[in-house]
């Protein structure tokens, strides 16, 4: 079992703009950072959780491959899909003291 953790506000910050397109067919490449010191790169089911970010519709359907490690990014053939403009929504929890919760969304 491994230890793979996503790096949260890594992920939020930069794992969006690592996904490019491959250079073979038609495919899609989704990378995120990793390093020698944290052993081998998580396996394709395990690597969901460092494109995700709480809040906000990922555009990658499946990972279809396992990683190709190239001494600091971790990379997996994906399958995306589009989500138009709507990546993240805002998420209201529950707000201490006052009647009614947050403010509503700003509209676009």
């Amino acid at each position: 079992m491994s230890t793979a953790r996503p790096r949260p506000l890594f992920v939020a910050l930069v794992a969006p703009a690592l996904l490019v397109a491959g250079s073979a067919g038609c495919g899609k490449r989704a990378c995120f950072h990793w390093t020698e010191l944290e052993g081998a790169c998580p396996s394709s089911d395990e690597a969901r959780v460092f494109f995700e970010n709480p809040g906000c519709v990922s555009s990658i359907e499946s990972i279809d491959s396992e990683a190709d490690f190239d001494g600091e990014l971790c990379c997996y053939d994906v399958t995306t899909i589009d989500i138009g403009d709507e990546e993240c929504t805002t998420v209201q929890g529950p707000m201490s003291g006052g009647a009614g919760g947050g403010r509503p969304p700003i509209p676009k």
